[in-house]
């Protein structure tokens, strides 16, 4: 019963870690281009884009980063130090390890919170980055608090599965 519900949460955060990946993917191509563009301009007609900068430093970038890490993390891009493991008896291993990602899920889940915070007073404030045009602050905040969540959902998913799988094993 649990190992299916289990599943279940476990597909349905997968497809949703897809579509973030997705959301990513979409802003490290578009902060390709607006840069590549804005290069082009400024060379060959002497016409940056004065966007170009915030666009890409407040709101791509950070959504390039904060959307890719839950999946990074399930398909492998963690950093893993597993000399204690090969050590470790595995009756230890187990609990250790089930202990170390519920403390990181509260830890990324704290994060998530703290940035969901500062969106909402700079959502509250209407505060802006002031340039060629107002760059509202509460959307950079936005992938901050939107990849860390779904970072923490997958660390506690994880830290709660019926049978612990190693760093890197991705099914999608």
């Amino acid at each position: 019963m649990l190992s299916r519900l289990h599943a279940r949460l476990d597909a349905g955060l997968c497809r949703i870690e897809v579509a973030a990946l997705a959301i990513a993917g979409v802003a490290v191509v578009s902060a390709m281009l607006l840069v590549s563009a804005d290069a082009l301009m400024r060379y060959l007609i002497a016409a940056p884009l004065a966007f170009q900068l915030h666009v890409s430093e407040f709101y791509l970038l950070p959504a390039s980063l904060m959307m890719a890490l839950a999946w990074g993390y399930r398909t492998g891009g963690a950093i893993q130090i597993s000399v204690l493991i090969s050590v470790l008896p595995p009756k230890v291993v187990g609990p250790l390890t089930r202990a170390l990602l519920a403390a990181s899920a509260a830890y990324i889940a704290y994060l998530s919170w703290r940035s969901s915070l500062l969106f909402l007073r700079a959502l509250e404030r209407n505060e802006v980055v002031m340039g060629v045009v107002d760059w509202p602050v509460s959307l950079s905040w936005i992938w901050v608090t939107a990849g860390s969540a779904l970072l923490a959902a997958r660390l506690l998913l994880d830290t709660l599965a019926p049978t612990l799988r190693p760093i890197g094993f991705a099914h999608d």
